[in-house]
């Protein structure tokens, strides 16, 4: 399966890239090589909404996973640092090669 990797930050952008644009079926991967704990938080699960993905802790020189999503736009943050915030996209296949 293809996968797109995100990177955490300590500083500004946090997560890196900040805007990822994926096509569907590809996997998304944070990976955090800071010091510190961080989240990868669905900002719909903060405000009661339908929850898609919420990674709990991401230790140091952990990761986290999402296999999939459907198309759509994604915005989501750090449940412990809420100053962290990124957007994911995810495109229909033929949506990308259009571009």
């Amino acid at each position: 399966m293809p996968q797109i990797q995100i990177s955490i930050h300590s500083g500004a952008p946090y997560y890196l890239p900040k805007r990822a644009t994926v096509g569907a079926g590809v996997a998304i991967r944070w990976v955090n090589p800071t010091a510190t704990h961080h989240t990868v938080t669905h900002d719909a699960c903060l405000r009661g909404g339908m929850c898609l993905f919420d990674s709990g802790l991401i230790a140091p020189g952990d990761s986290y996973t999402i296999r999939t999503l459907k198309p759509g736009r994604y915005e989501y943050r750090c449940r412990i640092h809420p100053v962290m915030r990124g957007v994911l996209i995810v495109a229909e296949p033929m949506a990308l090669s259009d571009t």
